[in-house]
């Protein structure tokens, strides 16, 4: 989809800027007319070493290009000479040429086979983009490197042979080759650009034997370390665990493997490129591993039979597209500290209902939940709900898309005021509590010393009494008891 919006846009400003000139137009109306040629078929351009550059194709029908005119050698084809020239079948490029630049045949879409200039060593981006019909590819041995987008949705192409000088493989330059079924890693080769492999969907062997970077076991391209996965066979199937030390999934690394129906990640990957499994047409289920940090555009694109997703709480990034056209998406957990969430990222998963969304999320792309398509037009989905925090990215999304929504904390500050205040009265009452209780004891005890001060002192005059009865001082002599007793008898006879 990504590729296919920039092919639009190149397409409308190319055919605007490479519309067939009148066959009969004369050399000397053209800017630069001394340095400028016309032959009936093309325009050249004389450069600074006495040569020819082609500028521009205006023959409908042509199969050859020429290598000399005027006894001059013809060396370049210049940025969108032939672009659009969709009558060209056949093309044999001379080896007097050794600079194809950008766009030179980009969108010429009936062109089935060329013929590249053995001594070709210069080859611009876009050079043969989306020449539908073209069926193989040779690159010459003096080429060392593939420019970005090279041979983008060349469909048709089966036969890709490299050269052991080929040490670059730019971003998306045979993405899309569909009919490639086997591919032979050049020697020389040390770097593969982002989807460079992507959509291959024959592709069944690579051999990467002769290679000192890139080895090719499991069914799977990846670095030497075993750390990296650039392409896997559209071979490979059923439930796959990759192995823990496996810290990147590049660019459409699984794409187009549509027999895969589970995948279990590593602790140790820390990111997932674009398209990495998009067109995964069996994968019902994916585990994650806490330590995914990004998630990358379209890495789960149109994998139709994805029902639940639990992403891992180290996540922060979701790309535009990332699982969109997943229809049966029913589940999704967006765990706190995702930060973005890109455009249209769960768009079109129809059977997804409800999304909570965290507080830690900055930002929400355009039409990132709750879309479908339909008719081509971006419409809401029926009983469509999210969950968002006040004042979250969340909530200005929902607000801004017009989407139902529940928010979790209307006013968090009053909620926390409240929580607080009944905190302190659960306090005050258990302060209240505890000291009605140490008062209690505090009577309790006073009383209970009372009583024993007045029992000890009761016990004490009991003593006291006890002692005074004792003493010898307070006992009379018999004798004065005797002299009592005869003195009261003789009071009592007188």
């Amino acid at each position: 989809m990504k590729i296919k919006n920039i092919a639009a846009a190149l397409t409308a400003l190319g055919a605007a800027a490479c519309s067939v000139l009148p066959l009969g137009a004369a050399a000397d109306n053209l800017p630069g007319a001394e340095d400028t040629m016309y032959d009936g078929s093309f325009y050249y351009e004389l450069n600074d070493d006495d040569t020819y550059t082609i500028t521009k194709c205006s023959a409908i029908v042509v199969e050859s290009v020429p290598s000399i005119r005027n006894g001059k050698a013809i060396t370049a084809i210049a940025d969108g000479a032939f672009a659009y020239c969709t009558g060209i079948t056949t093309l044999d490029i001379p080896d007097s040429v050794t600079s194809i630049g950008k766009n030179a045949f980009y969108g010429c879409e009936s062109l089935k086979t060329v013929s590249l200039p053995r001594k070709l060593n210069s080859l611009g981006d876009h050079a043969f983009f989306d020449c539908k019909s073209l069926e193989s590819i040779e690159i010459p041995s003096t080429l060392t490197a593939i420019p970005s987008y090279a041979f983008a949705l060349c469909d048709s192409v089966s036969e890709l042979t490299l050269p052991d000088t080929v040490t670059d493989i730019g971003e998306y330059a045979f993405y899309q080759c569909s009919g490639i079924k086997t591919f032979k890693v050049p020697a020389s080769l040390k770097n593969i650009g982002e989807n460079a492999m992507g959509s291959w969907f024959a592709i069944s062997d690579i051999d990467a034997s002769a290679s000192s970077t890139f080895i090719y076991a499991n069914d799977m391209l990846m670095d030497k370390n075993k750390s990296e996965i650039y392409r896997a066979s559209s071979k490979i199937s059923g439930e796959i665990n990759l192995p823990d030390g496996i810290s990147r999934i590049h660019s459409g690394a699984f794409s187009t493997c549509a027999q895969i129906t589970a995948v279990h990640l590593p602790s140790t990957l820390n990111s997932i490129g674009d398209e990495a499994f998009s067109y995964c047409s069996a994968i019902k289920s994916v585990d994650f591993s806490e330590g995914l940090g990004s998630i990358g555009y379209g890495a789960f694109m149109f994998d139709q039979k994805i029902e639940s997703l639990s992403l891992p709480t180290t996540l922060k990034k979701i790309e535009d597209n990332a699982f969109a056209y997943c229809m049966a998406l029913n589940k999704v957990i967006i765990p706190e500290g995702v930060e973005s969430i890109g455009t249209d990222a769960f768009l079109v998963c129809d059977a997804l209902k409800q999304v909570s969304i965290p507080k830690s999320v900055k930002s929400i792309g355009t039409n990132a939940f709750g879309y479908t398509v339909e008719n081509s037009q971006r419409q809401l989905l029926d009983g469509f709900s999210l969950s968002v925090f006040s004042g979250s990215a969340g909530e200005k999304y929902a607000k801004a898309e017009k989407i139902e929504h529940t928010v979790t904390d209307v006013n968090l500050k009053k909620v926390a005021f409240i929580a607080a205040m009944a905190g302190l009265a659960v306090l005050i009452v258990v302060f209240a509590i505890v000291l009605m209780r140490r008062s209690s004891k505090a009577a309790a005890s006073k009383a209970a010393a009372e009583a024993k001060k007045a029992k000890k002192e009761a016990e004490e005059a009991k003593s006291y009494k006890k002692i005074m009865d004792d003493d010898p001082d307070n006992e009379k002599s018999e004798s004065e008891e005797d002299s009592e007793e005869n003195d009261s008898a003789d009071d009592g006879e007188q």
